[in-house]
């Protein structure tokens, strides 16, 4: 018999591969909803289109001396009704898949495990499964693929193909502020708000900003109406994903991001009296009224008022460090730094259980080094003989605290909120904070929490 495919995993998946068998795995999720219902027949015909095209998906991890692999298998991938909780777990043993495709009404889902690909890799793999789906559904032929990579640029592992030794910088270190608070992680809360892409664009615009500035400037402001006094003097770190591919000659589906992050310590700015008041009780205080009324006050020591740093300032402050952060210097600085562990040569000859704890490890210091994390995937864009189907695409991920993913398709901005906390209130204020400001959106919840909660 001949041998199966087998891949090395790239540098990502060998930090995520330490949570294999675990009942806590990092899993994203893309969803679609459609016009109609979806036709379970035609959507096991799309998969397997899907699979034939990318195929380094459909594989098993196995366990080496001294790392993880992956092998291909050679199983047919099934659809199957959503039964499960969102961003379950995928590996389970030495046979398990690494990917899921589910439907519930109108709904199409597929998880796949960070293992195998990030946000940007498998979009590919979700497309061309709407792709094949819509096309048979409602006879749309000749639509051409928008993904024209080959099949090694598919498998590549850009990682290894574009490590420098002498560009790993070194992490900086500042005292970051972390929420606080009851947690679950075995039952997270996941949440979608969808909100017009348009109106925030023009927010954003208004401020002189981008969208994701934009964003996360207000995610900034619902943190820090959240934070206690005695903790505003640490800085709010937003860890954001950057896609390597912008940089680097890659098509592949495999991982290949890096992180930066921008950072922000809450600051007061002098007021008069009328627009203190204005600020302690206005809706763009972005938080409960008592919250920022408090913030508000006789702080100067010269009876001046001081009052919270308004969200347009606060958006300026972040465009400008994400010019900074997303700079090809600074993001291949980090992927570096983090290729660089992976191949210390103490690490390299250590057998794989070894590696899994320091991995582990290392993963639970930088998820202690952040506040938050922002991931937007962009706009979603399919041909418009496909897309007229589509109503809304929405992303999720399986949090190490508190996780915003965002993307849009057409006007729809989907807002994906997931988190361990049992407070909700950063995501009130966030959603308060957009309300203020003409935004205002559907919100879809999902949580053990929430619907205890909901039920009292």
């Amino acid at each position: 018999m001949a041998r199966r495919t087998w891949y090395r995993l790239d540098n990502i998946g060998k930090f995520y591969s330490s949570q294999a068998g675990r009942s806590s795995q990092t899993v994203f999720r893309y969803s679609a909803e459609l016009a109609d219902g979806i036709d379970p027949d035609i959507l096991q015909h799309a998969l397997d289109h899907a699979i034939a095209q990318f195929p380094s998906f459909n594989v098993h991890l196995l366990n080496g001396t001294f790392w993880h692999y992956l092998e291909q298998s050679d199983g047919r991938p099934l659809v199957e009704p959503e039964h499960l909780p969102i961003c379950s777990r995928l590996h389970y043993g030495p046979k398990s898949m690494l990917f899921r495709v589910s439907y519930f009404r109108n709904r199409v889902n597929l998880e796949v495990s960070h293992i195998i690909s990030d946000g940007r890799g498998a979009i590919n793999l979700f497309k061309s499964l709407l792709h094949a789906y819509i096309a048979e559904r409602y006879d749309v032929p000749g639509v051409p693929s928008d993904y024209d990579g080959s099949d090694s640029d598919k498998a590549e592992n850009s990682f290894d193909k574009y490590y420098e030794k002498d560009k790993a910088g070194a992490a900086p270190g500042t005292k970051i502020y972390r929420l606080a608070g009851p947690i679950d992680r075995a039952a997270p809360t996941f949440m979608e708000y969808h909100v017009s892409a348009s109106k925030v664009l023009g927010a954003a615009h208004q401020c002189g900003v981008s969208l994701t500035s934009y964003l996360i400037a207000a995610i900034l402001c619902a943190i820090r109406d959240v934070m206690p006094s005695r903790a505003r003097n640490r800085a709010i770190r937003v860890d954001i994903p950057v896609d390597l591919r912008a940089f680097f000659r890659s098509e592949t589906v495999r991982n290949f991001y890096g992180m930066t992050y921008v950072a922000y310590t809450p600051a007061e700015i002098e007021a008069d009296e009328d627009s203190a008041k204005t600020s302690a009780t206005s809706p763009d205080a972005a938080g409960d009224g008592q919250q920022s009324a408090a913030r508000t006050a006789h702080g100067n020591g010269m009876g001046g008022l001081l009052t919270d740093e308004p969200l347009a300032d606060i958006a300026r402050h972040v465009q400008e460090q994400l010019g900074h952060a997303t700079s090809r210097e600074r993001v291949e600085s980090h992927m570096n730094r983090m290729i660089a562990l992976e191949k210390n040569p103490v690490l390299r000859l250590a057998p794989s259980p070894a590696k899994d704890w320091v991995l582990e490890l290392a993963r639970f210091i930088a998820d202690r080094e952040t506040t938050t994390t922002v991931s937007n995937l962009g706009r979603v864009t399919l041909d418009e003989r496909l897309a007229r189907h589509v109503r809304s695409v929405s992303f999720l991920t399986t949090p190490a605290s508190l996780n915003f993913t965002v993307c849009s398709f057409g006007d729809d901005l989907s807002i994906g909120i997931s988190t361990i906390y049992h407070d909700l209130n950063v995501i009130k204020n966030l959603c308060r904070i957009l309300a203020a400001q003409g935004i205002s959106g559907r919100m879809n919840i999902a949580g053990v929490h929430v619907e205890k909660g909901a039920s009292a």
